[in-house]
């Protein structure tokens, strides 16, 4: 937004202005009027500014564009006429170094032997009061009216305050800063901070310092009219959560030729007002002198993208009625030359965009859009709702959480570089907090963070899902790889509390168990007729010892299992609410496709089913031995583990597991005697290979 009096433009124009044309101008050229509010006998206008336009937060540009609605040949200049040398070391009272190289221009000028009690003239005074800008002496004033009249931010220091040379440069370590009104400010390492002597004197292009302000008593001064890096300027005002003027529009982005212009005009005003003696020399850090910006654009591309049947000459004409300077080449190519002002124009279709709109989008003649769409199944899409329909049809609850984690939460997750598929530490550069600076290698923290924080408002149960990506780096490529970053597509289930509640025909309160885990992997994978192994283990740091197993694929590694641990609840702000057992799985579901699923009907013979109590030694994966006894005999239609027990009667590092097995034949009923042969001989390889017997 941009708020401006009426009044102050039409001084500042050559031409006379007619409100209403104005406000019909920029309505039409998409600077929506935001709001109207009479101010006396002058009106206060407020006109939406996209982020891409920074060029329209000032009344010259303000003015520049409503002088395009005229026909102006060129821009109105707002410069100073005062004949100062450039040079990068002036004879200054004190010398300045520019460290960094987000410091993309920086002028300063001096004055000296001012008189700072002199009246703020009545016309700056009230044009700032307008727009809710209090007068503080003339020397700010005239900072603050530069700003808003040419678009280009200044700050001005009290060289008798400043000890020692100027620096500018990037913070190294978090930094204490006291700005004006005596604030106590965290500057984050990297921000650009102006320094004296003795410590910090300026948050660059976003908030001045106590130590070196202008007051009444103020005799000299240095005027600091420069352009800092957008994502540098607007990172730190995150951080520091101090937004000004200034630093809104360095963080869209200034001119950097406005940068000389700015200091001299402030140097002119400051002088006119208070007297005193500008210094001959300007200093002008300028490492990238700008060049103008040139781009080319046919007469076909242009019309085929309007849907337009403009010459060359007339799209020549509409570009240089908004500023572009064109020339046409012998191949029938218009050259275009950027104003350099016009920060938002980077390609061809951006001088598209401005003949559109000074041709009026209101003389395009509508046409029907024919496309040739090609349909391409997208499988990730087609995996993810799959795996919805599966969830919710389960009773889950789907959430939606931060690809970022906090930077200590593999801590948190008791996770370790061993622990392959769940452990990464890719940090952001610039996180917006300490709480998004990790991006995740895995859905558990965000998932048991979302659980628990049910549990904290009463949720005697949870039941969640979630689908989304997470990152990794990969070893085998240098960091500066842009492949070396892969992202995978990730399922996670996570759940704990009561399944169910106490009440008629149940006893006591059933928790969830890390069957019902098993449970959904299980349909989840029957759905895609997909065969899979798990196999336990104990290296994954986030379950509890004995209560972890790795899911495989195909011989391939595709997620885990588990019931997280205490330990790693323990980390969590409301851990110990989760009184009952937290279940998780995740898998990444790349490359899943579902295979087909062929019909096979039921014997009309009767089939036989007997249970079987082995024991089996700690580490001995169900899917091994349920391998095993399936391929004994053809016979052997399916077999599953119905329950686990640990306890009286059990050795030592072994559990009791009750197998359930079923047996039938297509074309007879099977005889008891059948039935032991097979028995007998799944019974000796078992003990064989797995030391498996029945349970006496």
């Amino acid at each position: 937004m941009f708020k401006f009096p009426f009044n102050w433009l039409a001084e500042e124009s050559d031409i006379e202005v007619s409100k209403d044309g104005l406000l019909e101008w920029l309505d039409l050229q998409g600077f929506e009027i935001a709001s109207l509010e009479d101010c006396g006998d002058d009106t206060l206008i407020e006109i939406e500014v996209k982020a891409n336009r920074p060029d329209m937060l000032s009344v010259a540009g303000v003015l520049r564009e409503y002088y395009i609605s005229k026909s102006m040949p060129a821009a109105k200049e707002f410069d100073a006429d005062l004949n100062l040398t450039a040079t990068a070391a002036p004879a200054f009272s004190h010398a300045i170094r520019v460290l960094s190289d987000d410091v993309r221009r920086y002028c300063a000028i001096e004055i000296n032997g001012l008189d700072n009690k002199a009246p703020t003239p009545p016309h700056i005074k009230r044009r700032l009061e307008k727009l809710g800008v209090p007068s503080i002496n003339p020397v700010v004033d005239v900072s603050n009216y530069v700003l808003l009249r040419m678009g280009q931010p200044t700050h001005i220091f009290d060289a008798d305050k400043v000890r020692g040379a100027i620096t500018i440069g990037n913070t190294e370590a978090e930094t204490h800063f006291v700005s004006l009104g005596d604030t106590d400010i965290t500057v984050p390492a990297g921000a650009l901070l102006i320094r004296d002597e003795e410590g910090p004197i300026c948050l660059a292009g976003i908030i001045g310092g106590h130590k070196a302000e202008v007051d009444a008593d103020t005799k000299n001064i240095i005027i600091e009219s420069a352009n800092f890096a957008q994502i540098v300027e607007r990172t730190t005002s995150k951080k520091t959560k101090v937004s000004t003027a200034a630093s809104y529009r360095y963080e869209r982005g200034v001119d950097m030729n406005l940068s000389p212009a700015g200091a001299r005009v402030v140097a002119e005003m400051v002088a006119g007002i208070c007297g005193g003696v500008i210094r001959p020399e300007m200093f002008d850090h300028n490492p990238s002198p700008y060049v103008p910006q040139t781009l080319e654009l046919t007469r076909e591309r242009t019309n085929r993208i309007l849907g337009s049947g403009l010459s060359l000459d007339e799209i020549a004409a509409f570009l240089e009625k908004c500023y572009f300077k064109t020339r046409q080449t012998d191949a029938g190519t218009l050259v275009a030359e950027v104003p350099h002002f016009r920060l938002d124009v980077a390609l061809d279709v951006d001088l598209i965009e401005e003949v559109g709109r000074m041709y009026g989008y209101h003389n395009i003649e509508p046409q029907e859009i024919k496309l040739h769409v090609p349909y391409a199944e997208n499988p990730v899409h087609k995996n993810a709702g799959l795996l919805r329909d599966v969830m919710v049809g389960n009773g889950f609850i789907e959430v939606l959480t931060y690809g970022f984690i906090p930077a200590d939460a593999m801590r948190i997750l008791c996770l370790h570089e061993k622990n392959d598929g769940l452990y990464a530490d890719i940090h952001i550069q610039n996180p917006l907090s300490g709480q998004y600076e990790l991006m995740r290698p895995t859905l558990a923290y965000n998932l048991i963070h979302t659980a628990l924080r049910n549990l904290s408002i009463g949720s005697g149960s949870v039941k969640i899902f979630e689908i989304g990506k997470t990152f990794r780096r990969d070893p085998a490529l240098p960091d500066d790889d842009s492949d070396a970053y892969p992202d995978r597509n990730m399922f996670a289930m996570l759940c704990c509390g009561v399944k169910h509640p106490k009440g008629f025909g149940v006893g006591k309160d059933v928790p969830f168990s890390i069957y019902d885990a098993a449970a959904v992997l299980h349909g989840i994978f029957d759905e895609y007729n997909i065969k899979y192994d798990i196999k336990n283990t104990d290296e994954i740091g986030l379950f509890e010892e004995g209560a972890g197993a790795e899911i495989f694929i195909g011989g391939e590694r595709a997620g885990v299992i588990g019931k997280i641990s205490g330990r790693a609840l323990g980390n969590f702000e409301y851990g110990k609410l989760a009184k009952e057992d937290m279940l998780y799985l995740e898998f990444c579901f790349d490359g899943l496709r579902a295979a087909k699923k062929s019909i096979a009907f039921e014997s009309d013979f009767p089939g036989i089913m007997r249970e079987y109590n082995f024991i089996v030694r700690n580490g001995v994966a169900f899917s091994d031995y349920k391998a095993i006894l399936c391929a004994e005999s053809p016979f052997v239609t399916k077999a599953e583990a119905v329950d686990v027990y640990f306890g009286k009667g059990v050795p030592e590092g072994s559990s009791a597991v009750l197998l359930r097995v079923w047996y039938n034949a297509a074309e007879r009923t099977l005889s008891a005697e059948e039935v032991e042969q097979i028995e007998d001989a799944f019974k000796g390889k078992l003990l064989e290979k797995f030391g498996m017997e029945l349970k006496a």
